[in-house]
């Protein structure tokens, strides 16, 4: 578990300091400040999000929950 708790806080940081550069372009009304427009970002910007999403604690990215909690809620369900 201790590399996708790596995974998820890189994933986070690059994603924050990308997310803050497109803002920061738009408020100084800088297009492209790396030599490209900064929407293009965006395109980089959207699967570290999701890599985020999917890598948080507690090994279920959608629920935020463990695997074994969720079976034993399925399983219960199922047996109704």
């Amino acid at each position: 578990m201790a590399t996708k708790n790596k995974l998820n806080k890189i994933s986070g940081i690059i994603a924050l300091g990308m997310f803050a550069v497109i803002v920061s372009g738009y408020f100084t009304g800088n297009e492209s400040l790396f030599g490209f427009p900064n929407a293009t970002l965006l395109y980089a910007l959207m699967p570290l999000a999701l890599i985020w999403f999917g890598t948080r604690k507690n090994g279920c990215g959608s629920c935020n929950q463990t695997c074994a909690i969720s079976e034993a809620e399925h399983e219960e369900e199922n047996k109704k």
